[in-house]
């Protein structure tokens, strides 16, 4: 675990001290992904949660970045990374992603309260657009009854 971290702290490092263009900053990815409309337990054969307002919240749930997911319940994040680590003023291993918008909303059998969770993983890192990209994935949307 302390040499995933030692890892994790210098690719960040270096995406911050070597962006591509002059006064560029590394970008922020999260992959597209897809939010399942279900309590998050057994999602193989769940259907989308379209329209879903996913959040990106880190450290004491700052939100740093919205999105919608599709109709396919497919969302992704790209944004400046300079804008999530002053906001967050946080590593990004502290980061969640958190689908907003009642469970109710894609089926009546869910709960009108709570919200989907999940935290992310950084797998990588690549060129994109003249930028430094570092790429995130979530490792599982669960329901969680607090807001």
């Amino acid at each position: 675990m302390a040499l995933k971290l030692v890892l994790f702290v210098t690719v960040m490092v270096a995406a911050l001290e070597l962006p591509i263009a002059k006064g560029t900053s590394p970008v922020f990815e999260v992959q597209p992904s897809f939010v399942p409309c279900s309590l998050g337990v057994n999602v193989t054969a769940t259907p989308p949660f379209p329209n879903a307002q996913v959040q990106l919240r880190c450290g004491a749930g700052n939100v740093v970045a919205s999105t919608t997911t599709n109709a396919s319940g497919v969302f992704s994040f790209s944004l400046d990374s300079t804008r999530v680590f002053l906001s967050a003023k946080v590593h990004l291993s502290n980061c969640n992603l958190v689908v907003i918008t009642p469970l109710s909303t894609c089926s009546s059998t869910l709960p009108a309260v709570g919200v989907l969770e999940s935290p992310i993983q950084f797998i990588g890192f690549s060129l994109l657009r003249g930028h430094i990209a570092l790429i995130f994935r979530p490792l599982g949307f669960r329901y969680s009854s607090s807001t």
